[in-house]
């Protein structure tokens, strides 16, 4: 068992104080921010940063962060692309499985896909100029956030946003650096549905992508579609992959045994393999898996109300019609109704802001002095700021809750949404 802090991977060792560190300091994208990221610790709730307007966990820094933005893209490169909690490393895994001749089970290593398939806001681009081609890289970040190259893969994954919520939660509690072991599920719900934790706006992360998901270059899943159907999905992501991991999923054989060892039962094994140990509070970073767990934390309220904000954030998008069955709260209601009738009556259900549900009047402890907010007092926002939006990066909660203080970063980027067409691709 290596040292605390530590993670090892064959000759490689690493820690938090010697991780990959820029020759040069990367300037703030603004001169609204400064140049570290400001950590945010509300009683209450998880210690988060802020870095250039956008919450990230405790230990990012701000420097990987926008290297990972500015990364140099291989024509080789695949990207393993989610929002937290959504299938994230399994598909890792199977990738891993797919690509690699010294990758599996069998191997064992402690930490391996932390090195193999490192997030690129979390440890830089320098450190991901150290792996070797073809790279398989992970990445939270929004799709305007992406590096981007035309001949480079991204898979881009979504689960349903009340499980992706149960699971967040019992992530946040279970990793110490959010130093909240025993955190509240209804602090968390609310955090979640304004947009307020780690890794930015779900709704808005997921809306971020659907533009894109129909690109040559971007193979769509699901995660209650994985859970379904895992040999389909290995399939779907053996021929996208192409060459070696096309010639893997056509074989019976070599297919049987990959999705042998990426079901949720064997992913549970051996969780050293994940993170490292000393980083969790249990070892349990596999948890639970599948779909409908939310129920089990879920009030009716709480359902209700995440369903309407979800009817108001993904009107006439392609997600609108996404998990009914899955975020309905009583199946056999579903099963009465046929699919018609069913979108009819949701469409005819209010929809709700998402603001104004968790007021405190707590101050907020920073770690540095946010002296580059100053106030206009004559529209009450952060000078630059915008109350526009309260998606990936807004800020308008993490100051004084009340109706005068309200501020949020706009996005970063914009991307147009254009017609989407069905492919074989989309599983």
């Amino acid at each position: 068992m290596p040292e605390v802090g530590t993670t090892f991977f064959g000759h490689i060792e690493i820690e938090d104080r010697d991780l990959p560190s820029l020759a040069h300091e990367t300037p703030p994208c603004s001169p609204l921010f400064p140049s570290e990221a400001q950590i945010i610790h509300r009683p209450g709730e998880p210690k988060q940063a802020l870095i250039d307007g956008e919450m990230w966990p405790p230990v990012f820094k701000a420097e990987f962060v926008r290297s990972a933005k500015a990364l140099q893209v291989a024509d080789t490169d695949v990207f393993v692309c989610t929002y937290p909690k959504c299938g994230t490393t399994w598909i890792q895994h199977i990738c891993s499985q797919l690509l690699r001749t010294n990758y599996g089970p069998d191997v064992g290593k402690v930490s391996e896909l932390a090195v193999t398939s490192p997030m690129i806001e979390r440890m830089g681009a320098k450190f991901c100029e150290t792996i070797d081609q073809p790279r398989l890289l992970k990445t939270h970040f929004s799709y305007g956030n992406l590096p981007k190259n035309a001949n480079a893969k991204y898979i881009f994954a979504v689960r349903n946003p009340k499980d992706c919520l149960t699971s967040y939660f019992f992530h946040n509690r279970n990793f110490k650096i959010y130093d909240w072991e025993n955190g509240d599920f209804e602090v968390f719900y609310e955090m979640f549905i304004n947009g307020q934790l780690a890794f930015g706006d779900y709704f808005d992360h997921l809306k971020s992508w659907l533009p894109e998901i129909d690109n040559e270059n971007v193979l769509f899943l699901k995660y209650e579609d994985m859970v379904a159907d895992l040999s389909g999905a290995v399939e779907k992501i053996g021929h996208f992959l192409g060459g070696r991991a096309a010639d893997i999923v056509e074989d019976p054989v070599m297919l049987r045994h990959i999705v042998d060892e990426s079901t949720i039962d064997s992913m549970k094994k051996n969780q050293g393999r994940w993170f490292p140990s000393t980083n969790l509070r249990k070892q349990t970073f596999i948890r639970k898996g599948g779909s409908r767990d939310w129920k089990n934390y879920f009030t009716r309220e709480q359902s209700d109300r995440l369903d309407a904000v979800f009817r108001t954030k993904m009107a006439e998008t392609i997600a609108a019609k996404w998990w009914k069955r899955e975020m309905c709260w009583d199946e056999e209601d579903l099963d009465s109704s046929g699919d018609d009738e069913e979108i009819d009556e949701l469409s005819e259900m209010p929809s709700i802001s998402r603001r104004g549900s968790h007021i405190s009047s707590q101050p907020i402890a920073v770690s540095q002095p946010v002296a580059f907010l100053t106030v206009d007092r004559d529209n009450h926002l952060p000078a630059g700021l915008s109350s526009a939006s309260s998606g990936y990066g807004s800020l308008w909660s993490h100051f004084n809750r009340s109706p005068s203080n309200f501020a949020s970063s706009p996005r970063r980027f914009s991307s147009s949404p254009r017609p989407f067409s069905p492919s074989p691709r989309h599983f």
